[in-house]
């Protein structure tokens, strides 16, 4: 899957935050599409993450409960998981059960 919005927009105060919008189902679990969202946000190929982001998701959040809470992405939206990432840039990740990633890093 690609991400479906990958844009920068201005938060105020001159800030710039970057945000992506990616989708997860059944075939691509939410452990997966969060490091696909965040490779689209940096342009790092995903195969490349752990070397070229320096980071694995595990260090951050249990990969398998997250798959396993929120399923295949079939829900209304109402269970949300909300983690960050750090690498030298901090990402704020919001995984919701409806099949959204929503990925935010300061510019």
């Amino acid at each position: 899957m690609d991400p479906t919005d990958s844009t920068v927009r201005d938060f105020g105060a001159g800030g710039e935050t970057h945000v992506c919008t990616y989708e997860y189902d059944a075939e691509t679990p939410a452990s997966i599409a969060v490091i696909h969202a965040i490779c689209a946000l940096t342009d790092v190929d995903p195969i490349d993450a752990p070397t070229e982001l320096g980071f694995v998701l595990y260090e951050h959040v249990d990969p398998n409960a997250l798959d396993t809470l929120l399923a295949d992405g079939t829900g209304d939206g109402d269970v949300v998981v909300s983690f960050e990432v750090t690498n030298g840039y901090t990402y704020a990740v919001d995984v919701a059960d409806d099949g959204r990633v929503v990925v935010r890093r300061d510019a």
